[in-house]
């Protein structure tokens, strides 16, 4: 008898234990941080649906739940779906039923102005849905009905800047428009393969030739990877812009300073160490001394235009003058010279302070932070714009824009991009001319002034 309640007080004692262990694991469960399996889950369908979204882009959709969007989604029907009431949706739909909007298949440049208007007014859309399945159906309905480059830009700017998008990660560019980054024969190489089903592997050589000493840096200013990142960087910082969207792009204009005198540096070490002279200014009134022959194809509309040696610039019709471009450049170091910006209703903004190289890098590329972009005009923006026109200035040929035009084919790309970034008055000169050098004093001690 005594053994047997030994026997019993023993495994009573052992199934308390296990009772204790339990309650115990129950309670630092729910004391755990909440990483819970359905999030990761709802994130890994949301990254597939962009990706499905993404891929071929310029063909019909191929997955059955986004096609049914496309087909069967009203994107007008519940305008409570939407934080603006519907009111981003109802101005597309319009522009779109009344054959407004760009035709699909054809090329699409973020500096042609009604093109980026366009990209823009889905680009508003989406960022006014309320919820994911509301983003999708409105991607999934558009993609079948608006110009494909619009909507690829489109919707990459909306997952980086849309809290829905929080924890996507896009495939970079080159996959989803491989056309804009890789020279026609490596295209048609891959096509060649496709349609004989014959896999391959194809390297793509450099646009020149060895009798151009440029092409001692093509492994550099020619690098997909460098160039996805500078298309990628005007996505997270666009000149477009406005804090309507819900926030503001703090030290844009200072950022955008620091990206385009980081590339130049960089590009300036490379031609040094090949024996080369650092980059030179961009002249308007000066010949281009370097042509470029780019051997990149349009998906959708061509060739991408050559450009001889020594070409002059001319002004391109209905869009930008030389002229204009020396006088806002001369507006530019005026102010630089002065230590302030005439805003647009008359007063001055001081830029001899730490806001100062934020408040010129806002005028100089320019954005809508722009504080007199009647007066200052958009410089960088512009010479962009004119350096990718000069293949046919005046619309003769109908050709369509050249790399300088394009943030894929940016003119990194080209010998012409960092004379262009060259150009853009050089920090350096506002901080040389219009402040003090550091002294040891300041540098070690953070309260002298």
């Amino acid at each position: 008898m005594y053994a047997r309640v030994v026997v019993f007080s023993w495994s009573y004692a052992l199934d308390m234990k296990l009772v204790l262990a339990v309650l115990c694991l129950a309670v630092g469960a729910s004391a755990w941080p909440q990483f819970v399996n359905d999030h990761h889950a709802d994130l890994a369908h949301r990254q597939q649906t962009v990706n499905r979204l993404l891929y071929r882009s310029t063909e019909p959709l191929r997955f059955d739940e986004l096609e049914a969007a496309a087909a069967n989604f009203h994107p007008d029907a519940d305008t409570s779906l939407y934080k603006d009431n519907g009111v981003a949706v109802k101005h597309l739909l319009k522009e779109l039923e009344d054959h407004r909007l760009l035709e699909k298949h054809h090329w699409f440049s973020l500096f042609n102005t009604r093109q980026r208007e366009e990209a823009l007014m889905l680009f508003d859309v989406l960022m006014n849905c309320k919820t994911w399945d509301t983003a999708v159906n409105n991607a999934a309905y558009f993609r079948e009905r608006v110009n494909e480059g619009e909507f690829v830009y489109a919707l990459y700017a909306a997952v980086i800047h849309s809290n829905l998008g929080e924890g996507i990660v896009l495939p970079p560019l080159y996959e989803v428009t491989p056309h804009m980054f890789t020279n026609s024969e490596v295209i048609q190489k891959a096509y060649t393969a496709k349609m004989t089903q014959t896999p391959g592997k194809f390297r793509m050589e450099f646009t020149g030739s060895q009798k151009n000493p440029e092409q001692r840096v093509a492994y550099f200013g020619e690098d997909i990877g460098m160039n996805v990142h500078h298309v990628t960087w005007h996505l997270d910082f666009p000149f477009w812009w406005n804090d309507a969207y819900g926030y503001h792009l703090d030290r844009k204009g200072e950022l955008f300073f620091w990206a385009h005198h980081q590339l130049t540096a960089r590009f300036d070490a490379e031609r040094l160490s090949n024996n080369l002279d650092v980059v030179d200014e961009l002249y308007w009134d000066k010949p281009i001394r370097e042509g470029f022959a780019p051997h990149t194809t349009y998906r959708y509309g061509g060739e991408f235009p050559t450009r001889p040696d020594n070409a002059k610039f001319e002004d391109v019709d209905g869009i930008i003058r030389v002229r204009d471009m020396i006088i806002h450049e001369t507006r530019i170091r005026d102010a630089i010279a002065q230590g302030y910006i005439t805003a647009a209703d008359g007063t001055k903004i001081d830029i001899r302070n730490s806001e100062g190289i934020d408040h010129l890098g806002d005028i100089i590329e320019s954005s809508l932070y722009s504080p007199n972009a009647q007066y200052y005009g958009a410089l960088h923006n512009s010479a962009h714009v004119i350096l990718g026109r000069q293949a046919d200035p005046h619309g003769k040929f109908n050709l369509p824009p050249s790399c300088g035009i394009h943030g894929e084919k940016y003119p990194d790309h080209q010998p012409m991009g960092f004379p262009l970034d060259r150009r853009i008055p050089d920090e350096r000169v506002f901080l040389s001319s219009d402040n003090n050098a550091y002294t040891i004093v300041k540098v070690y001690f953070k309260g002298e002034h």
